[in-house]
């Protein structure tokens, strides 16, 4: 499908088609930064293959035959996207990223995300031209399995396997642990839990995850989502949630350290999370528990609340 595009007549902005793809990937990947080309190689060799949906979101500015700039909104499942910005100064790029909007709102994403480090310098004409917004800086943390648990801790929470298997139980409870949430507030009611539960889903492979929910005197109180990624021989702890009436009471506490176990039982060498850096009683204990930063990622989203 082809975009309409204010731009000068010797470029013409279309939808990639499939056999120019491998040139487009290249067109897109000498523009990023080093880390950045990681994280582009990465998203690549984890999609489907036999997915044709895959580039869809491939946007490529072309002229006299060549491809000469690309955007890449990169759809995933839950209604959500990562969007790769074309290079900030070819005479392209903001009709690229105006197509990728367009393109994102027929898709009808909620949530597309644009990761950069701290330090990288993001043109703001094109953040205003697909109406992407600061959302938060994000800290990546990693604990080794010295600070694991040696036995089950004991404690008053009762953990509930195969929370996958009830997922409108799951997305009640989930609803319920975002109620003033410290970490992104600003994604509360922008997806439906249903579509968060989707997007956790896609991140894991196995057959039988490792969700559960937590409980305490017969009541559900918080959620923990975990995931493995056996090519790094890490755990992620991807989401853990509490209900308001059940917060300060130690429990956030008691959910991490029964994790930790669960990743020492697993075999795994070390785990890894994301946290908001403005969420600073999260960060005092995840440190508290022996968590260091590795990695810093700003984040800017551009949201669509569901209807």
């Amino acid at each position: 499908m082809d975009y309409p595009a204010a731009m000068p007549e010797s470029y013409e902005i279309s939808t990639c088609p499939a056999h120019q793809c491998a040139d487009a990937l290249r067109v897109l990947h000498a523009d990023l930064a080093e880390d950045e080309q990681d994280g582009l190689l990465h998203a690549l060799n984890t999609i489907n293959k036999n997915d044709a949906e895959a580039f869809s979101g491939l946007l490529i500015a072309q002229g006299c035959g060549e491809i000469s700039a690309v955007i890449w909104v990169q759809i995933q499942p839950g209604r959500t996207a990562v969007v790769w910005l074309p290079q900030t100064d070819h005479p392209a790029a903001l009709d690229l990223v105006r197509a990728a909007t367009e393109f994102l709102d027929k898709r009808a994403v909620a949530l597309a995300q644009i990761l950069t480090r701290p330090e990288t310098h993001i043109d703001p004409r094109m953040l205003v031209a697909g109406d992407f917004k600061p959302l938060a800086l994000l800290n990546y943390l990693t604990v080794g399995e010295s600070h694991f648990p040696p036995v089950q801790p004991n404690g008053k929470l009762e953990f509930e396997p195969l929370a996958d298997d009830q997922p409108a139980r799951l997305a009640e409870l989930l609803l319920a642990t975002y109620e003033g949430s410290l970490d992104c507030p600003a994604l509360n009611g922008i997806r439906e839990p249903q579509d968060t539960i989707l997007g956790y889903r896609a991140q894991s492979d196995l057959t039988t995850r490792p969700w559960y929910f937590v409980r305490h005197q017969h009541q559900d109180v918080g959620v923990l989502i975990l995931d493995t990624h056996k090519e790094g021989e890490n755990w992620e702890l991807v989401y853990m949630g509490i209900v308001p009436g059940a917060r300060g009471k130690g429990f956030g506490w008691q959910i991490l350290q029964h994790a930790l176990w669960l990743a020492s039982q697993g075999g795994t060498q070390r785990m890894v999370l994301a946290v908001d850096e403005d969420n600073e009683h999260a960060l005092r204990t995840y440190r508290r528990a022996g968590f260091v930063m590795w990695d810093r990622r700003q984040v800017f989203a551009r949201l669509r609340r569901s209807k």
